[in-house]
């Protein structure tokens, strides 16, 4: 009788352990199925694609440079940009706009900006540093 009792108690100490981990399990899966349509349904994914691309950065380029120029009537010459890696999360782009003054004269300005990627999304202004820029007519 004892050995059965005990065989019986083994028995429930087993089916109660297995039930606990069974639980867990389950737990964990609904964990990653709520991150992962977390990541599904808002994009996020989009996050882990990698290092920006030239038009990205030069985007990005665009946004730092305007508020430096003083007209508000600002045009990049976008299909004229040149665009190279110094790391792989430096970026160094050259271009040009033209500004008109106050007195409707056009002049043309070449810059040189070199931009850190800090990660994140790529076309977000708020995920780059500004390490330099040069500007001359």
């Amino acid at each position: 009788m004892a050995l059965e009792k005990d065989y019986l108690k083994d028995k429930t100490v087993k089916k109660k352990s297995a039930l606990k981990v069974a639980w867990l399990l389950v737990a964990v899966v609904i964990i990653f199925a709520i991150f992962l349509a977390k990541f599904a349904l808002t994009g996020s994914a989009a996050i882990f694609t990698g290092l920006p691309d030239s038009d990205a950065a030069y985007k990005v380029a665009k946004e730092f440079i305007t508020p430096t120029v003083l007209s508000k009537n600002v045009k990049y010459s976008d299909d004229e940009y040149k665009f190279a890696k110094k790391s792989d999360s430096v970026y160094v782009i050259k271009s040009n706009y033209s500004a008109e003054d106050n007195n409707g004269e056009r002049s043309k300005t070449n810059f040189t900006i070199i931009l850190k990627y800090n990660g994140g999304a790529g076309g977000k202004i708020q995920n780059w540093t500004m390490l330099d820029l040069k500007q001359d007519e």
